[in-house]
């Protein structure tokens, strides 16, 4: 967490707040986080910025300022996110952007210290970066690119889907519901996924990740808010996540609960029943 449509909905969030607006300067309150340059030269550059555009790229939230060339990369990772109200918990906020306005702020907190705040000196840097750690987004990825990408593994294919170098954007709770979309079971050799499973598979994808989006997320403990800081609402809508033991939307038969090779502490949701473990001929 946050996975794709937690850290799309920060974006969406931030864009009004911050597209446009001078920032006469910004805070870094926890330079341990901070990678790319010095925290007194972070703090020079953050004078008197505007901001020309918030973006995703996969899990990363980009801000790219009028005037320069530069990019300003935050990575939530665990427990990272953003607020437009008065965070709850001052001591986890780890940069402030200081808003023209009087009074007028934007907080990234992050309770266990784990995210990334990266200032790129040019674009073309910030795209090598990108590319070294970013398979094609997952709300863009053709069927072709996804085929061509897991023909390479022979790993599981859930793993496979939460490795953003394949595809950016799926974690632990997207994989399940991508997965039990498609009846495909999570721990099918990626490499030997059928044409038509291939086919289901990247058929879920977008529109799973678009119903989560629609939901602003889930929050499933305290580490995520939305910017106002509300609850995701995809886990009052979702198939597999939490659900153990209560009927599959699919078949009626109970979710399970397990733990697959490959994704240590994480647990994995399943319906037995939609997602058999060898496919029947030709699906």
């Amino acid at each position: 967490m946050p996975e794709l449509p937690e850290v799309e909905t920060m974006v969406r969030g931030l864009r009004p707040a911050l597209v446009g607006r001078t920032v006469p300067r910004i805070e870094l309150h926890d330079p341990f986080l901070l990678q790319g340059c010095t925290a007194e030269e972070f703090s020079r550059r953050g004078r008197d910025i505007k901001v020309a555009e918030v973006s995703r790229r996969g899990k990363w939230v980009v801000i790219g300022l009028v005037g320069h060339e530069g990019l300003i990369v935050i990575q939530p990772r665990m427990t990272g996110g953003f607020w437009l109200v008065e965070p709850p918990r001052p001591e986890h906020i780890r940069l402030t952007f200081r808003l023209a306005e009087p009074d007028a702020s934007v907080w990234f907190c992050d309770a266990r210290r784990l995210g990334k705040i990266i200032w790129f000196d040019d674009r073309a840097q910030a795209e090598a970066a990108f590319a070294r750690s970013h398979g094609p987004d997952a709300l863009a990825i053709t069927r072709a690119e996804l085929a061509e990408r897991l023909k390479r593994t022979a790993r599981s294919i859930k793993p496979t889907l939460m490795d953003q170098k394949v595809v950016a954007g799926i974690g632990n709770i997207y994989a399940d519901e991508i997965l039990f979309a498609s009846g495909i079971h999570p721990t099918r050799e990626s490499s030997r996924l059928t044409a038509a499973e291939l086919d289901r598979l990247h058929a879920a994808i977008a529109p799973v990740l678009a119903t989560a989006i629609a939901a602003e997320g889930s929050s499933f403990d305290a580490g995520y808010r939305t910017v106002l800081g509300l609850e995701g609402g995809f886990l009052a809508v979702n198939s597999m996540y939490g659900r153990a033991g209560e009927p599959c939307k699919g078949c009626g038969s109970p979710v399970e609960k397990t733990k697959i090779p490959g994704l240590i502490g994480r647990p994995t949701y399943l319906c037995p029943r939609c997602q058999p473990v060898r496919p029947s001929r030709g699906k």
